[in-house]
């Protein structure tokens, strides 16, 4: 979404997440379990062989000594949604299986007197208008307003920034922090990484990490191939101990999330209402209203809620079954700085359905890991080649276009049996899921509504796949608890009611701009005078996908709305039966919104494709 005061500005936010750390599990059993289940996620044929020893099941190590040498390496990370952090865990992983001495540093903690003369690698996500995410506004402020010329003095240092092309402030963060580091006399080791979350930012961080590992390598003094790990394979253990089936207390010990995500403040808010948006036609849009049950917390027009969903619970029994996994087995995961990835203990059901993400497209790293566990050699070849340089277009063409996740690849891949170690190690931590908030605080203080597509894609052989989030969201009843998180915005109403507002939305676009609408209709009934505020809207047809239209036909005979220009792009009822687009709506009032912008008025764009044209035009 965009603010317009003659000039551009955007909003944008990310998501994704990992356990990138090697891992101790301990998995705790029903007491009428026999111990000598102790070997259920180690089956006789999988690749490689792994052995028991007093309840420690250890993969064979590739590489000859596992101390860490040479410099430490921070790598820093500034996540909103936790993608920044999963690719940090990702390179301290990788970087320690190396034997690299590096330590995860969250951004909200750094000590600027290490910076110089040191090795940083940074990991950075812009949000809002065009902002640091909440645990690095501290250094971000710090950059501007700190430095004293020589603050990286000696540095040698890498930035990997994750954005969004769509919004106009692509990548701030990263490039801010990219020009400052070299401008204090810093050393850049490898050119400034740019990842697209509107197209494939996985891709462009695993190809961003083929050029950090030689240059990091020579900056070290050590030889590296760019794809090593495809030779040395996944390192994991697992400590199994049988116990009741109560949630157990391990020797008076709490074992407290490492996760970013955990350190946020959760709220649970209560299911009101659930109802479909579309009058017609496959697809499905909900609106969603939950009750807030806190009575401190508050939120404002314009303002964020992060969903945290779970994963549909047939896919989780599915995905068990595959496995021969226990779903009812207690397990508690320990990294080596005696952290947890997510709130242990809990049972493998509740680690699959709301830390893990199983419906995520599997990184190529995972598919080595898979290919070490398949027991036929020619799936294992298949899968090492979907893995290689080779075959990248393969492998865009199988996970990426076809939305492959964890289970339909081991459904395509018989032979392959994972341990459980290796899924919780592998696994992406499943993250939060932000959407702008449809609803005023105005109208209504104690309840924030949502409006969402859900995702879903069905191809010829049967085979489908639903969002994350946008499924679990679709599956709520009325009085369900969800967790959330609501985050304070920039994307605010002018103070003056009376200066004149255009609001350009497309499909879910109009979600909050109906806040904002609401809150001005409030405003209205409070005999304020308003500006004269404009809507275009576009969906695919007024039969089908007209979002809120008894609303906006309300607004506007009200007074709110002093004019609504709609664009269908699908509909027989179009005059000379041609496609017609929110952004020719646009081009034809021109005039009309050129003296409104004279006058002083802000415009307000959401929505993927209106946006950029919207910027080229004003």
């Amino acid at each position: 979404m965009s603010i317009y005061y003659k000039q551009f500005s955007s909003a944008a936010f990310l998501a994704g997440g990992s356990l990138a750390m090697a891992m101790i599990l301990y998995v705790f059993r029903k007491k009428n379990k026999p111990a000598s289940g102790l070997v259920t996620f180690t089956l006789d044929k999988a690749k490689p062989r792994t052995k028991v020893i007093k309840g420690v099941v250890d993969a064979p190590s590739r590489t000859g000594s596992s101390e860490l040498a040479g410099p430490v390496i921070r790598v820093y990370f500034g996540s909103q949604t936790g993608t920044a952090e999963e690719f940090a865990k990702i390179i301290v992983k990788e970087g320690r299986k190396q034997r690299m001495n590096m330590k995860l540093v969250d951004l909200e903690k750094f000590e600027s007197s290490l910076f110089p003369g040191s090795f940083g690698i940074f990991l950075v996500s812009t949000y809002g208008e065009g902002e640091p995410t909440d645990n690095a506004k501290q250094f971000y402020h710090w950059l501007l307003d700190r430095c004293d010329g020589k603050s990286f003095s000696g540095t040698q240092y890498a930035v990997f920034g994750l954005g969004n092309t769509q919004y106009e402030h692509y990548n701030a963060f990263g490039k801010l922090l990219d020009s400052t580091i070299t401008r204090e006399g810093g050393k850049r080791m490898v050119k400034l990484g740019l990842g697209d979350d509107d197209k494939n930012i996985r891709e462009d961080f695993e190809d961003w990490l083929k050029q950090l590992w030689p240059a990091l390598s020579e900056h070290l003094g050590l030889e590296q191939s760019s794809e090593a790990w495809m030779d040395e394979g996944v390192q994991y253990k697992m400590q199994v101990q049988s116990h009741g089936y109560k949630k157990p207390v391990i020797n008076g010990c709490t074992f407290q999330s490492s996760n970013a995500l955990d350190a946020v403040h959760v709220e649970l808010l209560k299911v009101r209402e659930n109802r479909e948006l579309h009058k017609a036609g496959e697809r499905s849009c909900r609106h969603v209203e939950f009750d807030i049950l806190a009575p401190d917390v508050t939120y404002e027009t314009g303002d964020h809620l992060a969903i945290f969903p779970e994963n549909d619970a047939s896919m989780v029994k599915a995905l068990a079954a595959r496995l021969q996994l226990d779903l009812s087995l207690y397990i508690t995961v320990k990294d080596s700085d005696g952290t947890s990835p997510f709130p242990c203990p809990c049972t493998v059901e509740e680690a699959f359905v709301r830390y893990l993400d199983i419906n995520s497209h599997p990184r190529k790293s995972f598919l080595v890991a898979l290919a070490e566990f398949a027991r036929d050699e020619g799936e294992k070849k298949r899968l090492l080649n979907l893995a290689s340089k080779e075959g990248q277009d393969s492998y865009h063409q199988y996970v990426v276009q076809e939305t492959r996740n964890l289970l339909d690849v081991l459904n395509d891949y018989p032979s392959v049996q994972p341990t459980l170690e290796c899924l919780v190690e592998l696994i992406p931590r499943l993250q939060s899921r932000y959407y702008s908030i449809s609803s005023s605080n105005l109208v209504h203080p104690n309840c924030v509504h949502v409006t969402a597509v859900v995702v879903e894609k069905r191809y010829q052989n049967g085979r489908s796949f639903r969002g994350v989030c946008t499924s679990y969201l679709s599956r709520l009843k009325q009085g369900d608890a969800v967790r959330a998180h609501l985050r304070k915005t920039n994307f605010k109403l002018p103070k003056e009611v009376s200066t004149p507002v255009v609001f350009i939305g497309a499909g879910t676009g109009i979600a909050p701009l109906r806040g904002m609408c609401q809150e001005l209709d409030h405003w209205r009934d409070q005999q304020l005078p308003l500006g004269g505020n404009l809507l275009f809207f576009g969906c695919r047809r007024p039969s089908e996908d007209f979002l809120y239209e008894e609303e906006i036909e309300k607004w506007l005979g009200a007074g709110t709305l002093s004019r609504v220009h709609t664009a269908f792009s699908r509909s027989n009822d179009t005059l000379g039966g041609g496609k017609i687009y929110v952004q020719q709506r646009v081009d034809e009032n021109a005039i009309q919104l050129l003296s409104l912008l004279d006058a002083g008025a802000c415009i307000y764009v959401c929505g993927r494709y209106v946006r950029p044209f919207v910027r080229r035009r004003v």
